[in-house]
């Protein structure tokens, strides 16, 4: 890339949650198979209906909702829920994960919302019988404190009650011992879900960690957890401390900013780090301290000496920190030097250049049918596909395909996207091909498994598209033969020079593993080939996770 020269960082884009929101609500119901649906009016007579409501609702009211004119409530999101027929939490439990990262009163107002299964709904289940008063609250909490701290089967409704109560509903838990162990537990059962699951628990740890009476066990338990070698969560116990204010928080990610346990939490501290930036989380003297480690990883010699993704997530801190003029200019052409991916997240607040990332959207977008591509739907869609595959914040481009995976089009999408990784052009450039893959852990099913199986063991691709196909293949849909696994483990259980990257690639191979349900052939893989000790510790944690917690992650 060229040197930047005096150039200044561009704007980092962003689309406002409830717009999102909206969209999410408006293609599901002009997707919906029943044509009075798919019309406002007939829509607002079932949402009536639905709610027992004798007048119903203006269908202008949906459509500033589905606009996002208006903010959409979490009631709301829930009646769509039952009068399209769609799984419980289908479309909230997205919602409220983009609404929590991007923060802001509106946000909390909404995720602050109680809501229930819609009245006279199948699709969602009865409505849950509700004692009277905060004394029939607490007693209906006292079974789920005992679950969480005995051992018992916790299902995702069970936490978001719990947490809405301890955080919302004036519920109090003492002493902070059953607290932090309740934490405890509820990161564990994160940290192994998937889908839906995950969302609601990702959700109910937010709540706890936002919290002032939770916050300082939940910080500190996500805090503990960082500091474990082998901990299959760095990256994303040191990512969920971004969601709390306390001064613990701050203090713990620069910790592992200055001294990491691992890249891994160096990794997860750095995202973390730009969201607490921009919610003034850090004070005056940890600011110079990110303004110091950033400017470390971005003027290296090489661009070898750091990952790609933490030079990555160095290059979106440009954008937050108080810096002088002189200093941005110089760190701006010293991204551009070091890296393409990295110049292009200071100069254009993407992870390429626009024009480029304008032809691969368009391309994706051209595969899909009209109706996707729509007006109504086609511009914020359009939006939601470019932060899927460029925007520089990876939260961001999680949660992309998590709105995607929840609409009516996340197949079509998942297809788009594995036409991409049929390009020669695009498997060999990591800043296109890693992202697609990424998306894939979410979008992914049986049909894109094949393709995305072929890559972990392909030959002259850049290592880290090959890595991200190993993890991307464990949260895809399907399964692989045995034959397919023993051979991807003897590829990538090779020792390698660097013990750090090699204990990346044990780290990705283990989880794969893992979330692919094949623990079993990997402990008996360890065993018959004598591989690095390490592998066996990072498979002891999860062959050593309780049974409940595991049955518990899937509920």
């Amino acid at each position: 890339m060229a040197r930047a020269g005096g150039a200044r960082p561009a704007a980092i884009p962003w689309t406002p949650w409830h717009i999102r929101a909206g969209w999410l609500l408006r293609s599901h119901r002009l997707r919906h198979t029943d044509p009075d649906l798919r019309r406002l009016g007939g829509f607002a007579r079932a949402y009536g209906v639905s709610g027992q409501k004798e007048g119903g609702i203006s269908p202008s009211t949906l459509s500033r909702w589905e606009s996002g004119t208006v903010v959409v409530t979490a009631e709301a999101v829930r009646r769509y829920e039952g009068v399209l027929g769609l799984p419980a939490h289908h479309l909230l439990a997205p919602i409220q994960t983009v609404a929590r990262h991007e923060g802001g009163p509106a946000a909390a107002a909404f995720l602050r919302g109680r809501y229930g299964p819609p009245a006279g709904t199948a699709a969602n289940g009865p409505a849950r019988p509700r004692s009277a008063g905060a004394h029939g609250t607490a007693l209906r909490m006292d079974p789920l404190l005992d679950r969480a701290l005995d051992g018992g089967i916790l299902t995702s409704e069970d936490w978001d009650e719990l947490t809405w109560w301890a955080a919302y509903g004036g519920g109090s838990v003492s002493p902070g011992r059953v607290r932090r162990a309740v934490v405890q537990r509820l990161l564990e059962e994160t940290l192994v879900s998937s889908s839906t699951q995950w969302m609601r628990r990702f959700e109910a740890l937010g709540r706890l960690m936002a919290d002032p009476f939770w916050a300082p066990e939940a910080v500190a338990v996500c805090a503990e957890a960082a500091e474990q070698s082998e901990h299959v969560g760095l990256i994303e116990a040191v990512c969920a401390l971004d969601g709390s204010p306390h001064p613990d928080a701050a203090r713990a990610v620069i910790r592992q900013l200055t001294d990491p346990t691992t890249e891994d939490s160096r990794y997860g501290a750095m995202l973390a780090a730009a969201r607490k930036s921009r919610k003034g989380h850090f004070g005056a003297d940890q600011n110079r301290v990110l303004v110091d480690v950033v400017d470390g990883v971005l003027t290296s010699a090489s661009q070898g000496a750091h990952p790609l993704p933490l030079v990555e997530a160095a290059a979106v801190l440009v954008h937050r920190l108080p810096l002088s003029a002189a200093h941005t200019a110089r760190l701006v052409a010293a991204a551009a030097d070091l890296h393409p991916t990295a110049g292009a997240v200071v100069l254009h607040g993407s992870l390429t250049a626009p024009a480029a990332a304008s032809v691969t959207v368009a391309r994706v977008l051209a595969r899909l049918p009209d109706d996707v591509t729509s007006p109504q739907s086609g511009d914020v869609l359009g939006g939601i596909v470019h932060d899927l595959l460029h925007h520089p914040v990876a939260d961001v481009r999680l949660y992309a395909a998590m709105l995607l995976s929840a609409s009516p089009y996340g197949g079509e999408v998942a297809a788009a996207l594995t036409a991409e990784l049929r390009n020669t052009a695009v498997v060999r450039a990591e800043n296109q091909a890693v992202p697609v893959l990424y998306a894939l852990r979410v979008l992914g099913g049986p049909e894109q498994r094949g393709v995305v199986a072929d890559l972990t063991l392909a030959r002259g691709l850049p290592r880290g598209v090959v890595l991200a196909a190993v993890d991307a293949l464990g949260h895809i849909g399907g399964r692989s033969p045995e034959t397919y696994w023993r051979a991807v483990f003897e590829r990538h259980s090779k020792a390698v020079p660097d013990p750090g990257e090699q204990q990346r690639v044990l780290k990705r191979l283990v989880y794969s593993f893992a979330m692919a349900d094949e623990l079993d052939l990997l402990t008996r893989l360890v065993g018959e080939q004598a591989r690095e000790v390490s592998a066996q510790g990072l498979s002891r944690w999860w062959t050593h996770l309780a049974r409940h917690v595991r049955e518990s992650a899937r509920r």
